[in-house]
């Protein structure tokens, strides 16, 4: 289990990437209301599925919010813009699935683990050039959906080198 004190979510592990060989990664995530969501992103490399368990969630997805209760279920394709966040007064409950798994995990792992040492902003981000060194082997499975996925790749390709210099890591396991 890991908790990201910035955005007030709780992740658990349910299937991790080493127990299905990289076919799927699954999180059982509490997420707490009334605190903003990831910023509008992209995974290129994985599909994402929701099944909402609890409480209500927004996503944003082509455009529109669409409004998840216990029982609905929603598929996010690879490459679509989205992002959720908790509806109403109560946190919600929901297992979300990564297909195929890549190192999403990873990147979780290490955004939660700076946050919970307060090496993020109020909104869980790190500093530029730390995200520019996370971003470079993580942007596949995650990057913003603007700039341009090309721009993100060549700004992290610039910066992640003087991250590196100044001590940050791509990992939590390596920081």
């Amino acid at each position: 289990m890991i908790r990201n004190p910035a955005t007030g979510e709780t992740l658990t592990f349910v299937v991790t990437t080493a127990d299905s060989n990289g076919e799927l990664l699954q999180v059982d995530v509490v997420a707490a209301p009334h605190k903003e969501g990831p910023p509008l992103h992209v995974h290129r490399r994985f599909v994402e599925r929701y099944d909402i368990k609890e409480g209500r969630v927004a996503i944003a997805l082509h455009g529109t919010i669409r409004i998840l209760e216990p029982g609905d279920k929603l598929e996010i394709p690879r490459g679509e813009p989205h992002t959720f966040k908790v509806e109403g007064d109560a946190p919600a409950r929901m297992v979300v699935d990564f297909l195929p798994a890549g190192t999403y995990e990873g990147f979780l792992e290490t955004m939660y683990r700076l946050a919970e040492d307060g090496k993020t902003d109020e909104q869980g981000r790190p500093n530029l050039l730390h995200m520019a060194v996370i971003g470079r082997r993580h942007l596949d499975d995650f990057a913003l959906a603007r700039p341009t996925y090309g721009v993100q790749k060549l700004l992290f390709a610039l910066l992640a080198p003087i991250g590196h210099l100044v001590g940050y890591r791509a990992s939590a396991s390596s920081r």
